[in-house]
């Protein structure tokens, strides 16, 4: 996922430069994601200064513990090249009792912020909604049986059902029930 930051506004935006707010980001339970991301400012991206720390988290109240962070993000290239890396671990005990004992809840909702500090200075982007969904692939689960479908039924426009199979040599044949 490609986050960037509008230095001027402190807020998530589009592009380097299609600036409008994002205003949800969305994850899926029990991943890990890579979270890029990059800083910018008028229409440009741009490098923090030297020694630039950071750090991103979710919560579902702003008092709260976190559900997922890290604190720590991994630099990679510079100037205009410049991503500042996390990876946002979303298999956590915090995460989890949010589905609990529920295990069928689809979605909750919840704050995302980053933060970044720069020769002492720490700045923030606005709190955004955050929206984590339910995994859906868990490990574990059954392999489903394939059938071979010899026939299937199918109504007409009069309202009349038919059986249509399809033979070992392709041929398809149609009864009327």
């Amino acid at each position: 996922m490609r986050v960037y930051v509008n230095l001027d506004t402190n807020e998530p935006v589009v592009s380097p430069t299609l600036t409008q707010r994002v205003n949800t980001f969305y994850f899926v339970r029990r991943d890990i994601v890579p979270v890029e991301v990059q800083f910018v400012r008028n229409g440009s991206v741009v490098e923090l200064g030297a020694g630039a720390t950071g750090a991103i988290g979710l919560k579902k109240t702003y008092t709260g513990n976190f559900l997922a962070n890290d604190s720590g993000w991994t630099k990679n290239g510079t100037g205009a090249a410049t991503i500042y890396q996390f990876d946002l671990n979303l298999n956590t005990t915090e995460l989890s009792a949010e589905f609990n004992p529920d295990a069928s809840t689809d979605s909750i909702t919840c704050k995302l912020e980053i933060s970044w500090s720069v020769s002492g200075t720490t700045s923030s982007t606005m709190p955004t909604s955050a929206t984590v969904f339910n995994d859906v692939i868990r490990g574990g689960e059954g392999v489903p049986t394939s059938t071979a479908a010899g026939s299937f039924l199918l109504q007409s426009a009069d309202s009349s059902i038919w059986s249509v199979s399809i033979g070992n040599d392709g041929t398809l044949s149609a009864t009327k029930q």
